[in-house]
């Protein structure tokens, strides 16, 4: 069980953009499926031997309102894939619409009911291990293969691909895994009791990985998803601790910038320039969708419009699910924002599901199709999945 959690962890996020890196670099990307469908078939099989194996859990579980939620809202949506197929002819969707199904199980739906069987208490250190060693391992690999480019001036790794034509991992992946590792990183050196000094300099590694991740792909979202996640550390330090999390954040602040600047990062850049652009062109795909949730308030319209997602899970179950998918999934959502709340305030083991929840909604709301919002509904599976004696 322990490894099958393990496995499942490391590959929920930036453990499997390690293979895809490699297939890049080796100039294999048409290839790539090959990689990316067993490691999710896999993952999946996991999955659902833990919901097999807990799935008593599942049956006796106190929230079973929100898991039926769930299930519903997600049988709504294949529903609407399915009538978008048939409406397209085609022509709309950019991927078949059996893979939109695909990655939705994959993703969401199957890790949602794996992680909520589990029992927590029993399993949150190898969660969280798993999701800093695959941060490592993913930063070890971006080091190697893109870090010429750190100092090149390059600007965001993305821009390499203009510049020499090489397949490079979408600079968005980069950034996101790179706050989240480094967010864990710090979760456990200031809230996990560390007997062994190697763990400590193990850490500090991932945390200089994960920083170079952030700048080569120079997201304005996941420095939103880093800002909002200053506060979880701040609600549940104490007094003393939250002074010291000041004066070294003070103290981090200069050394920061003054990284993005000599790295030739372009995020300050991006993010000066966000007004002028629409957030890269975001403020027009929210609008259009929109509009067509207003045309289709009650059920919702199509999945996608001419082949473009919202990049925005909230205005993206508005536009494919309209007012009844909102209500199906919404109370889902707050439930687990009310959870993660509570719960951290009495067991501080909690706290790095919190800080996934909310950079998972962050990089969400500006990027990412729904079928794909793993970093929303993990961790929201987890605290549905908590028993009242695991709250230690």
């Amino acid at each position: 069980m322990k490894k099958h959690i393990y496995i499942i962890s490391f590959f929920i996020f930036s453990g499997y953009y390690v293979g895809l890196s490699l297939i890049f670099f080796f100039g294999l990307s048409s290839v790539s499926r090959f990689y990316s469908l067993p490691i999710r078939i896999i993952t999946s099989i996991l999955c659902l031997i833990l919901i097999k194996n807990n799935f008593h859990r599942l049956i006796n579980n106190r929230y079973k309102i929100y898991l039926g939620l769930f299930f519903i809202f997600w049988v709504f949506y294949f529903e609407k894939v399915m009538f978008t197929e048939i409406l397209s002819l085609n022509n709309i969707l950019r991927i078949s619409w059996v893979e939109y199904i695909f990655y939705a199980l994959t993703f969401v739906f199957l890790p949602f009911f794996a992680f909520c069987s589990i029992s927590f208490d029993k399993y949150q250190r190898t969660i969280l291990n798993a999701l800093i060693f695959s941060g490592f391992i993913l930063g070890i690999c971006c080091l190697y293969l893109y870090g010429s480019f750190l100092l090149s001036g390059i600007g965001r790794l993305s821009m390499i691909t203009y510049v020499t034509g090489e397949v490079v991992l979408n600079p968005l992946v980069l950034s996101y895994s790179g706050v989240l590792t480094l967010s864990l990183c710090f979760y456990k050196i200031i809230f996990v009791k560390i007997k062994s000094k190697l763990e400590i300099i193990y850490l500090i590694i991932t945390i200089v990985f994960s920083f170079l991740m952030f700048l080569l792909g120079s997201s304005r979202g996941s420095v939103i998803a880093l800002i909002f996640t200053i506060p979880v550390f701040l609600i549940y330090l104490s007094l003393k601790q939250k002074i010291f999390f000041i004066f070294n954040l003070i103290l981090i602040i200069p050394l920061f910038y003054w990284s993005i600047n000599k790295s030739g990062s372009n995020i300050l850049e991006r993010l000066s320039g966000t007004s002028d652009d629409g957030g890269g062109g975001r403020l027009s795909l929210w609008k259009n969708a929109f509009n067509h949730f207003i045309d289709n308030p009650f059920l919702g319209g199509r999945i996608e419009i001419d082949g473009v997602y919202p990049h925005n899970f909230i205005i993206e179950i508005l536009m494919a699910t309209g007012v009844v998918g909102a209500l199906l999934i919404f109370p889902v959502i707050i439930k687990g924002f009310v959870l993660a709340y509570r719960y951290s305030l009495i067991n501080k083991k909690m706290i790095f599901v919190f800080i996934i929840l909310i950079q998972g909604v962050i990089q969400f709301f500006f990027t990412g199709g729904l079928y794909t919002s793993n970093l929303i509904f993990i961790p929201i599976g987890i605290l549905l999945g908590i028993q009242e004696n695991n709250k230690k």
